[in-house]
């Protein structure tokens, strides 16, 4: 196909949207041409000036700015900005707060898609760009059995990408991770961020100790009863941070309510993490079905370190789901082999490379579940195997990699790992009911991981051996916010009808309601307790904590 035939198929398309005739034609010739064709759209996109105008990057300087998050769909208007260079800057914002009755908020990357952030006439703390290095672990202070090889200690304000560079100088690693590297530290465990393994918990199981500044400017060093801190050796100090005196906190309790805390306790200044020498991961990936695979998942997860899959929630003629699975398994520091696409954002390792906004409008100028389903797999064909298997360091393995830079959402819903078969079918159903009826489409896969259990009392991993289904959307795609949220209904169920699905907190679209919360977390009263005591004014509620009445 030449690609003026594109563009004049696609511009059929466009003004005759209801010529099904044609509409097959074009979808035939993607699935025979997809960059020609894609050449067409951008052609046609950009002569009639159909592109969706840019998301909005933050401005920083002058006048008090809004805050946005990374893709403009969360914003709030802040009295100040701040940007804390130190522990003493963190302790003197609150005092100042408290003696205003300002509410106080921090904020990273702007990657959470709720209302985690949104406080409007706040003294918003921004500690991305300054509080963001790794600082001193006061070895005098640990117990005999805390080995200081294994610990490390960053502020909040690092992302997860400059940490892993960190760890790499020092020949460490950590544990597991999520795929998107682009958050603070801090966001990412405030809200229960994970990777995948059945032996491997969310990120914020990995930590030890954590420092928060609380509503009275006092500073707590929090830890498990148990901790790695020797309460006698304590000197009431951080190596760093000057004479900022510290209260070192050893409580169960505390320490599982500020794991994962969604920034309602305080705000963190800082993280000892629990890490491991380096290590490399091997990745093996094979395409087949669901309804191939759905049976073998017990051996699979068995004999995986990481194993993971991604689905086109939308049936082949025959019934069947095209499916790619992902084996990942640990090995010791090995030199890289090859390269490769990342397994995690398939659609926007496509996107990024096919161009984001342009299969955004050939989506939305077509929405319907054959050029959807056409879509997904063409993306998932963006993913061969491998021979012999890709092998590089655990964090470049277990990234999104370009994808990184794709405008893209998600809903991400936590159930039971016992229910995984029942749950993934029920989504696929409503995914493929809401594309037939409504014409409201996903674009991307569905992401299948596998977590353990955590301790932290609102984790959406508490509890139980986890399965997470991941439902990526290219920003753009028109009834998004629709479709998702008729998912997480149908899923999480309502009216006193509680499936045991969580929703990821980052990944939330402002859906779970109140009684959500009450029914899905059990130690709600036991972390409630704690935030309350720590956060007894209110200084550090906002939006969502007034959304999901967590004061009670």
């Amino acid at each position: 196909m030449e690609q003026s035939d594109a563009e004049e198929l696609f511009l059929w398309v466009l003004n005759k949207p209801d010529d099904e005739a044609k509409k097959e034609e074009f979808i035939r010739a993607f699935a025979k041409d997809p960059d020609t064709v894609l050449n067409g759209v951008k052609a046609v996109g950009q002569s009639q000036g159909l592109f969706p105008h840019e998301v909005h990057s933050i401005v920083r300087e002058g006048a008090v700015p809004p805050w946005e998050n990374c893709i403009d769909k969360q914003k709030c208007q802040p009295l100040e900005w701040r940007k804390p260079r130190a522990l003493k800057d963190l302790v003197d914002i609150v005092t100042e707060a408290s003696s205003k009755k300002l509410p106080v908020r921090a904020v990273g990357s702007g990657h959470s898609f709720s209302d985690i952030t949104n406080t409007d006439g706040a003294i918003l703390v921004d500690p991305h760009w300054t509080l963001n290095e790794p600082v001193p672990v006061d070895k005098t202070s640990l117990k005999p059995n805390a080995d200081p090889a294994n610990i490390f200690r960053v502020q909040c304000g690092i992302t997860v990408s400059a940490l892993n560079d960190a760890l790499d100088n020092a020949n460490l690693g950590l544990i597991n991770m999520g795929a998107y590297d682009g958050q603070t530290v801090s966001g990412a465990l405030s809200t229960g961020t994970h990777g995948s393994g059945i032996a491997f918990g969310p990120m914020a199981s990995f930590l030890l100790s954590i420092v928060l500044v609380t509503e009275t400017g006092v500073v707590y060093q929090i830890e498990p009863a148990n901790g790695i801190t020797d309460p006698s050796k304590f000197s009431g100090r951080l190596p760093e941070a000057g004479d900022v005196p510290v209260v070192l906190k050893q409580d169960d309790d505390w320490f599982h309510a500020a794991q994962v805390a969604m920034g309602c306790l305080g705000i963190i200044y800082s993280y000892s993490i629990r890490v491991c020498p380096a290590f490399s991961v091997s990745e093996v990936r094979a395409e087949t079905t669901w309804e191939a695979v759905k049976s073998q998942l017990t051996p699979l997860l068995q004999n995986t370190d990481h194993f993971e899959l991604l689905i086109n929630p939308y049936a082949e003629d025959d019934g069947t789901h095209t499916c790619i699975t992902v084996e990942r398994k640990r090995l010791p520091k090995t030199p890289p082999s090859g390269s490769r696409l990342s397994a995690g954002g398939s659609i926007a390792e496509w996107a990024a490379v096919k161009g984001s906004p342009v299969l955004v409008l050939a989506l939305n100028a077509l929405p319907c579940v054959s050029f959807a389903r056409c879509c997904i797999n063409k993306a998932l064909e963006f993913l061969p195997d491998y021979e012999p298997p890709y092998v590089d360091v655990s964090h470049k393995v277990f990234t999104l990699g370009i994808a990184n830079t794709v405008k893209a959402w998600a809903l991400e819903l936590h159930c039971d790992a016992a229910n995984t078969v029942d749950m993934v079918e029920k989504t696929l159903a409503t995914f493929q009911q809401l594309g037939n009826d409504k014409n409201w489409i996903i674009a991307g896969p569905i992401g299948i991981r596998f977590v353990a259990a955590s301790d932290a009392f609102l984790a959406p991993e508490a509890g139980r051996l986890t399965c997470t289904i991941e439902c990526d959307m290219l920003y753009g795609i028109h009834h998004d916010r629709d479709l998702l949220g008729r998912v997480k209904a149908a899923i999480c169920g309502g009216n006193g009808n509680n499936s045991g699905v969580r929703v990821h907190w980052g990944l939330d679209w402002d859906f779970t309601t109140a009684a959500d919360v009450t029914q899905w977390y059990a130690d709600l009263p036991r972390w409630q307790a704690v935030y309350r005591q720590l956060n007894s004014t209110g200084m550090f509620d906002n939006a969502f904590t007034k959304r999901l009445q967590l004061r009670g």
